[in-house]
């Protein structure tokens, strides 16, 4: 709603709908035209298109015109790149001002891809925060998704079946990200994503 009523505040923005779903997003779609779309990067629960690059992908290929601007928590230079590289115009991070929205928009208007502060920059991070933030990156979206939906509950064979992957391929690409993550159990994979906040 606050979404919706800073877009509003705007002369030059129409919000033509708000839809709660990624299945609703892409029925509104397939009837109705959007020069922007703006999703969230997590939305669980929906089984036919799935969520972050998953339906990005989606959305690129089947609604081309639409200019797809991804609302996320997640800040790994990996996956925002994977993002960009799955056809997004822009990411907006939920850590900055709301304003920034506003920003990204003009940005797009003005016919230019809308990246956010920092993007690529390193800031200072004391040493603790850095080594952690070193081993979440070293992680390949391909592997952060499933440990993504492994970190929600999903069994390895819902997660090969959400992501489309065999059972095989997912559970290498678990145990490749917790050598990364340099943990040994699921107890401890998912202690640190919790205290990582990885997935927030």
């Amino acid at each position: 709603m606050g979404m919706r009523d800073l877009l509003d505040n705007e002369l030059s923005f129409e919000v033509t709908a708000t839809l709660a779903s990624p299945t609703a997003l892409v029925e509104h779609l397939q009837h109705n035209a959007a020069d922007v779309v703006i999703t969230d990067y997590s939305m669980p629960g929906d089984e036919t298109y799935g969520d972050g690059i998953r339906l990005v992908k989606y959305l690129t290929r089947h609604f081309p015109r639409a200019q797809i601007v991804v609302l996320t928590m997640v800040s790994n230079p990996m996956i925002l790149s994977a993002l960009y590289d799955a056809g997004v115009a822009a990411v907006v991070l939920k850590r900055d001002n709301l304003n920034e929205i506003v920003t990204a928009m003009r940005t797009l208007q003005a016919g230019r891809k809308y990246y956010p502060p920092g993007f690529q920059r390193d800031g200072t991070v004391d040493s603790r925060t850095k080594f952690i933030g070193e081993r979440i990156n070293s992680l390949s979206p391909k592997e952060f998704e499933v440990l993504r939906h492994f970190i929600r509950g999903e069994s390895m064979m819902q997660v090969a079946e959400t992501l489309k992957r065999s059972v095989k391929t997912v559970s290498g690409q678990k145990i490749s990200a917790m050598r990364k993550l340099n943990v040994q159990t699921d107890q401890e994979l998912v202690a640190f994503c919790v205290e990582s906040e990885i997935f927030q």
